[in-house]
């Protein structure tokens, strides 16, 4: 494969990073459940893949969605998914996708399409912190997680005919300690494609990545007052000759431990 002319450099590094107050996570159901699949794939043809995912528990939904399809061309496609229903700690989730891509073109009209969502959407009426929270202290002089109502999506698309991708989702909702906090992660990584023996080439085609956020808190025990209603949403595309695409989306919704 040759790539000759004019190399055009589409670059994007871009984080959101974000902390509001008052989101408090679920405790688990009685009986939990847990789905884990590994998915592995080295072929030349056609290779398809989807998922989807619809979670409701006491006032909060998760989705996830995710679709590959690739023709015509050389690609490697690995992917964990991994579902928990259980409890968590700050350093676990509740809904992980990790997935890595590689596509080369081989025939006319070859290319890869890909495509990945996930959302998080929490409401609550207000609650009593020091029921909520394992610290002894965390509801010692404001005894109260307002009542609030959140939304935060995030995902990515890509068509590509030559290039390698790399992306991870994942969020976390379901515990027993309130002073945890609620959280969506979301990234994707664009990268030149290396064929062994001829070299590195830049990905060729389009990527986008997106977040979506609604935010809507309270400040009291009373759950028809809302003091905060805040919205962002934020895009980014590349397309042509990519060497880099980046975007990592953050999003924390807490009750803090101060006054």
């Amino acid at each position: 494969m040759k790539i000759s002319g004019v190399i055009f450099i589409a670059a994007m590094v871009i984080a959101l990073t974000g902390i509001v107050m008052a989101d408090q996570g679920v405790p688990a159901v009685p009986e939990t459940q847990g789905i884990t699949t590994t998915t592995v794939i080295d072929c030349e043809g056609i290779v398809m893949d989807s998922s989807s995912l619809g979670w409701t528990i006491d006032g909060y939904t998760t989705t996830y969605d995710a679709s590959t399809i690739a023709q015509n061309g050389h690609t490697t496609f690995v992917k964990t998914m991994v579902i928990g229903t259980g409890n968590t700690l700050a350093t676990q989730s509740n809904v992980k996708a990790d997935t890595a891509v590689t596509f080369v073109a081989t025939g006319n009209g070859g290319n890869i399409l890909g495509s990945e969502n996930i959302m998080i959407d929490g409401r609550s009426n207000a609650t009593t912190a020091s029921d909520r929270m394992l610290c002894p202290f965390g509801g010692n002089t404001n005894n109260v997680i307002p009542a609030y109502c959140n939304i935060v999506q995030a995902g990515s698309k890509y068509d590509l005919t030559i290039g390698s991708v790399v992306t991870s989702a994942s969020d976390r909702f379901i515990g027993t300690d309130a002073s945890i906090p609620v959280v969506l992660n979301y990234a994707i990584n664009v990268k030149p494609y290396t064929i062994q023996g001829q070299g590195t080439f830049p990905a060729m085609g389009s990527a986008s990545a997106y977040v979506k956020a609604h935010i809507r808190e309270g400040r009291s025990t009373n759950n028809s007052s809302q003091s905060e209603d805040l919205t962002y949403s934020e895009s980014s595309s590349a397309s042509g000759i990519i060497n880099t695409f980046t975007k990592i989306i953050v999003y924390q919704s807490g009750k803090t431990l101060l006054p």
